[in-house]
């Protein structure tokens, strides 16, 4: 029996799609996409398994995963299901899911470490120190299997150098999701905060028969719910990220409930002092929801009906949850339990119809008052780098230019930051005597291949971006 079920999220929130995060040739524009985009809904899903699709299968029991490796992605959860059936009703419809198996809340705004390898290769010649590695692995990056380049990078720590060898470790790492956010997205629907307030532990120490204590239990749901407050300020700082990345005023976000984990039987653990496990965590599912309902209003400030909380979702599943008090469980469940599927991945996630539950739900609400996007201002950016080969604290130029389709100067804001390592370079205000144009100076400190941001926001038009990398040597 395995020791630790995959980590869902117990409370969820609402997500939805996404167009392209990166635009060609040193140009970002709001307007990039062709004029029949327009009536594109584009729908961005963020968050954890609940929203990747742990669990989800097509009619033959084929998961159909895809993406980053432990993402476990599927092409036929509650997103797709739901968009398929807006499909089917007239609405053209543009779904990118950016949802990762056992992600956290934070991971929407910082880089989400994912695995590391322990490699041994013939030390360069004239490397001597972890240092020297380092910058040398960075640089030529070898870990990187550039699959899915604009989601995965890699970062390197030497642990000996030699002359003859060098052991090192290269771990992968994900973006943020909330970088997956563009001007285009007009509805984001995703889950989150279940493995914030420890989802694993609270079925392990709940449900799962060979590890199932009474004790354990409920440890690990009141610690669950004195994590809550601390939740929602987490789910409210993601939400301000991801207006941070872009998202339109305009556009809509859904935040979806949790189900049930235990059929309403009063399952209880007999072992010493014993505990009323099914009512318990039921009871904490319903306080999840509720804290999750609870942030819509304060993230709704100054953005009135942007947000929304899918109410109902236990109410729908109700009789369909698991049922722990059996080996066999309840034969009408929605959920899958331990040992349906024989992977712990898909443990206490949605099953076909449970993702099929989930996106009938979605569709009593239509769109959610989310249509496709176009705003009457709209910016374009164009960056020159110079020179785009370095040695470490040289010099790089940037000139900025930014036009805005209205006619008017740029009075926005001009953000440099570096992805590679994840840090803010610098941030500038355009001026009205700037006339749109900026020019900016930066010293790469690192080594290695360097992939700079550069964004400009304002009021008046959506969030614009463009890509630059800059190779930088001792």
């Amino acid at each position: 029996m395995p020791s630790r079920p995959a980590r869902p999220a117990l409370l969820a929130t609402a997500g939805a799609l996404l167009a392209s995060a990166l635009l060609p040739l040193g140009t970002g524009t709001a307007d990039a996409a062709p004029a029949a985009a327009d009536d594109v809904l584009d729908i961005l899903v963020l968050g954890d398994s609940y929203s990747a699709g742990n669990g989800a299968t097509d009619d033959s029991g084929a998961a159909q995963t895809y993406g980053p490796a432990g993402c476990l992605r599927s092409k036929v959860n509650w997103g797709e299901k739901y968009a398929a059936a807006l499909r089917a009703g007239g609405q053209q419809v543009r779904l990118v899911n950016h949802a990762c198996s056992g992600g956290v809340t934070a991971d929407v705004t910082n880089p989400r470490r994912m695995d590391t390898a322990n490699k041994v290769e013939p030390t360069p010649a004239g490397v001597t120190t972890p240092a020297q590695a380092e910058a040398g692995l960075a640089q030529r990056d070898p870990c990187n299997t550039r699959a899915f380049p604009t989601e995965e990078f890699w970062t390197y720590r030497a642990t000996s150098v030699t002359p003859a060898l060098t052991t090192y470790e290269c771990t992968r790492h994900l973006r943020p999701q909330a970088d997956f956010v563009t001007p285009d997205v007009d509805l984001v629907l995703f889950t989150l905060g279940g493995n914030d307030a420890g989802f694993a532990s609270i079925v392990q120490n709940c449900f799962v028969p060979l590890t199932r204590t009474s004790s354990g239990c409920k440890a690990r749901v009141d610690a669950a719910r004195a994590l809550l407050p601390t939740i929602q300020e987490r789910g409210l700082a993601a939400i301000a990220g991801l207006r941070a990345h872009g998202l339109r005023d305009d556009a809509k976000l859904v935040q979806l409930g949790y189900p049930y984990l235990q059929v309403d039987n009063d399952f209880t653990l007999s072992d010493p002092p014993g505990y009323p496990a099914g009512d318990q965590v039921r009871a904490l599912v319903d306080e999840g929801n509720a804290a999750i309902a609870a942030i819509v209003p304060r993230a709704n400030a100054g953005h009135p009906g942007q947000m929304t909380f899918l109410a109902g979702v236990p109410q729908k599943f109700a009789g369909h949850e698991p049922d722990a008090s059996t080996p066999m469980g309840n034969p009408a469940r929605w959920i899958n339990q331990i040992g349906d599927g024989n992977a712990i991945e898909v443990f206490y996630h949605p099953n076909r119809l449970g993702h099929t539950a989930y996106a009938d739900l979605l569709l009593t609400r239509g769109t959610f008052g989310a249509t496709p996007g176009s705003e009457a201002v709209r910016a374009r950016l164009r960056v020159r780098l110079d020179p785009d080969r370095v040695q470490v604290g040289d010099r790089v130029r940037l000139r900025v230019a930014v036009r805005l389709s209205d006619g008017s100067r740029p009075r926005g804001t001009v953000v440099v930051r570096d992805v590679t390592h994840d840090r803010k370079v610098l941030t500038r205000k355009l001026r009205r005597s700037d006339r749109g144009t900026k020019r900016l100076v930066i010293r790469p400190r690192r080594a290695g291949a360097t992939e700079l941001r550069i964004v400009y926001r304002d009021k008046a038009a959506r969030v614009v971006r463009v890509t630059k990398r800059v190779r930088v040597v001792r």
